[in-house]
């Protein structure tokens, strides 16, 4: 399991400028507006990577002739290196244009990176380790067809160049897709219905999306597959901005699949408290929630937990083989105005264990 250990520095330096950061927020040459610019270095330590460092930011702004209600646009921006001599540099955004009429969102970026691999399948294999090295382009493009609904094209791209596989381990014997690199370029519709009453850390309201892309030879992909996605999102709040989050995602994949763009158990977002890739096969499902409560000042609390699983095939999903996670989460509210957190999440899973500090909610 990968354990982020963020410096203490960082903290502090987090802590101590939320302050000065809404007092001195720059003026935005995009839009003549105030907008918010959080810059912070960033330390953390893993077993592949040992000791990393960098820094990261977050700029959120409003175009040019929206209104100060409408949605924000957001731009993120990290970077670390390693004493592995590894690199992860990627730029997420997400814009919202003419009174959010149309939407776009996706990321830029390049990896040098080490990664975990146990197998294929709803149980875990050995451990093995692999390196590689990828430029990534993901974009999303919509339109509002009716209020909160949204429908466009997603485009996905992921140079994946496998490097370095472990001596006489599943990769290294060549018989997994993709094992040997792949190129995948992918297109398909999305459609979103967002009803959330603040985009970055909602109280109220549903955010629904399902999405596909296809791969294959007339996209230049090395190979031919087709990946559907499925994530459902409720939120309920009480009179003590109690906050009840529920979340339940289903993938799909089908066709040649290399194995790096199997559906993936773990990370940041679902399941936490475990390698992301710990569990991969061609179909994942996860539910999970959230109870977020105010505690003091900026501070707040996050209890967690839920329930997910991988399969060859979709009637193959067995609750029996179903794994779980549970986990507390510290909030520190870094924009008043926008609702926009740093959080830190610490969470169990079976035999296994992750402790997570990054920015915005989850889900």
């Amino acid at each position: 399991m990968r354990i982020f250990i963020f410096g203490i520095v960082s903290f502090f330096i987090a802590l101590a400028s939320i302050e000065a950061q809404e007092g001195t927020n720059q003026q935005d040459s995009i839009s003549g507006r105030k907008v918010g610019l959080i810059v912070l270095p960033i330390i953390f330590y893993s077993p592949e990577t040992r000791l990393s460092f960098g820094a990261a930011g977050s700029y959120t702004f409003r175009f040019k002739g929206e209104q100060p209600e409408s949605r924000p646009s957001q731009i993120q921006l990290g970077f670390a290196y390693s004493l592995n001599k590894q690199i992860l540099s990627y730029i997420p955004f997400q814009f919202f244009v003419k009174d959010a009429r149309y939407r776009f969102y996706g990321e830029i970026g390049y990896y040098r990176y080490i990664y975990d691999f146990y197998g294929v399948g709803p149980l875990p294999g050995e451990r093995e380790v692999f390196s590689v090295n990828f430029p990534r382009f993901r974009l999303n493009a919509l339109y509002r067809l009716q209020q909160s609904i949204y429908g466009g094209i997603r485009y996905w791209m992921d140079d994946y160049n496998v490097v370095k596989v472990e001596e006489g381990g599943l990769l290294a014997e060549g018989n997994i897709a993709g094992s040997e690199g792949s190129f995948i370029s992918g297109l398909g519709p999305v459609f979103i219905y967002d009803s959330r009453d603040h985009l970055f850390s909602p109280q109220k309201g549903w955010n629904i999306e399902l999405a596909g892309f296809y791969n294959g030879p007339l996209l230049g992909s090395d190979f031919d597959f087709s990946k559907w996605n499925i994530d459902v999102a409720r939120f309920f709040s009480n009179r003590w901005n109690h906050v009840l989050a529920l979340n339940a995602y289903g993938e799909f994949t089908f066709g040649d699949v290399p194995f790096n763009q199997l559906s993936q158990l773990g990370g940041s977002k679902r399941m936490r408290g475990y390698y992301e890739g710990y569990l991969r096969d061609h179909h994942y499902w996860v539910l999970q929630g959230e109870y977020r409560l105010p505690v003091f000042w900026r501070f707040g609390g996050v209890i967690f937990g839920g329930l997910g699983g991988v399969a060859p095939r979709i009637r193959d999903f067995k609750g029996k083989e179903a794994t779980y996670h549970a986990g507390l989460g510290l909030r520190i509210l870094i924009d008043r105005k926008e609702k926009f957190n740093l959080r830190i999440d610490y969470a169990l899973g079976k035999n296994s264990s992750g402790f997570y500090l990054t920015v915005g909610e989850a889900f």
